[in-house]
């Protein structure tokens, strides 16, 4: 692959404050993109950036063999095991009575016991195919997920009663969502002109770190979005726990395509320049993938996503990310925002 063509980035691209280098000559740990690579972090609102990097020409390069590539594999129909009917039972009744997907099933018996079922956050997570809180509730709106990849997520909610629409720059991933009926278009959302107030729910998960400008997309976002309607973000969080433990090597770094990694401070000042309704948190969804990742990345250097084997102290690291997101909301891997239109 040839090296990437760069832009120096001086300046935090949140607040305009000047920043300081804490980390050179970083490789791509994933791929085999050229070159080095440095971050630099703001003093006044901690976010992270790429500087320099890559020309906007140029990003494409970056995503040659990424990994959204790949089709979901489909295997031979598992056999039915003894208490599927039930789980399937259980997860009709939180889905129906707890999210109001009620054209799901006809008799709302066990909904009734939904306010209870959704006590149990792992049961929870199984009704909702382990899909990520929040969970929109049902509409008949349209649902944009923006970087949707090769579809999985807007398959699902499609199946569920949605009408979605994908936005997807990279051409190899979005003819693998167009592959399973699912409306996409093939670049950013500015680049779609789509028509104003037309969505109820706009979805980011791991696509604003990406994104060269992502104050423009969360202007289209709320151009786009219907009173009262959300955008839900998820992005890494540079004030986690697996950042604080493995510095360089911590795998959501991932130089060059990350060229923003957001503190609480910074993606709140960010969405509040576009929308007055902001509620950040964090989340410890990614714990263990990051801690195995990051473990093999600081003593190699490199990491192979599809064979990351559970490493030394994950379990224990995982479990305490989780306490810290209970009681701080600080320390998870992950950010979540949800703005209000």
């Amino acid at each position: 692959m040839k090296r990437l063509r760069t832009e120096k980035i001086s300046a935090c691209p949140v607040c305009g404050k000047f920043g300081r280098r804490i980390y050179s000559d970083l490789k791509d740990r994933l791929y085999d993109v050229q070159g080095t690579f440095s971050f630099q972090q703001c003093p006044s609102c901690g976010l992270l950036w790429l500087d320099p990097r890559p020309i906007k020409k140029d990003i494409p390069k970056c995503y040659e063999t990424y990994c959204t590539h790949e089709a979901p594999r489909e295997g031979p129909q598992a056999p039915r095991r003894p208490f599927a009917m039930v789980r399937d039972a259980l997860r009709t009744a939180i889905l129906c009575g707890a999210y109001r997907y009620r054209h799901l099933h006809a008799t709302h018996i066990l909904c009734r016991l939904s306010p209870l079922l959704v006590r149990f956050p792992w049961l929870e997570q199984k009704a909702i195919y382990g899909l990520r809180m929040p969970f929109p509730a049902y509409s008949l709106g349209l649902l944009i997920d923006i970087g949707c990849g090769n579809g999985s997520y807007l398959a699902r909610m499609k199946d569920l009663g949605w009408k979605v629409l994908g936005i997807e720059p990279d051409p190899a991933s979005a003819q693998i969502a167009k592959n399973k009926g699912i409306p996409v278009f093939s670049g950013s959302l500015e680049e779609a002109h789509l028509p104003e107030a037309i969505a109820d729910y706009i979805t980011m998960t791991h696509v604003i770190e990406h994104l060269p400008d992502p104050r423009s997309t969360l202007r289209e976002c709320y151009r786009l979005l219907k009173p009262g309607g959300k955008v839900v973000v998820f992005t890494p969080n540079v004030d986690s726990l697996g950042h604080r433990l493995f510095r360089q090597a911590w795998m959501a770094l991932d130089p060059p395509r990350h060229l923003m990694i957001f503190s609480v401070l910074s993606i709140d000042k960010l969405f509040r320049t576009v929308f007055s309704r902001v509620d950040v948190g964090t989340s410890s969804h990614f714990a263990r993938e990051h801690y195995d990742a990051s473990a093999v990345i600081s003593q190699s250097g490199r990491v192979n996503l599809h064979r990351v084997r559970p490493q030394r102290g994950g379990l224990l690291f995982a479990v305490k990310e989780r306490l810290s997101c209970r009681l701080w909301n600080t320390g998870g891997e992950e950010l979540k925002v949800v703005a209000v239109k």
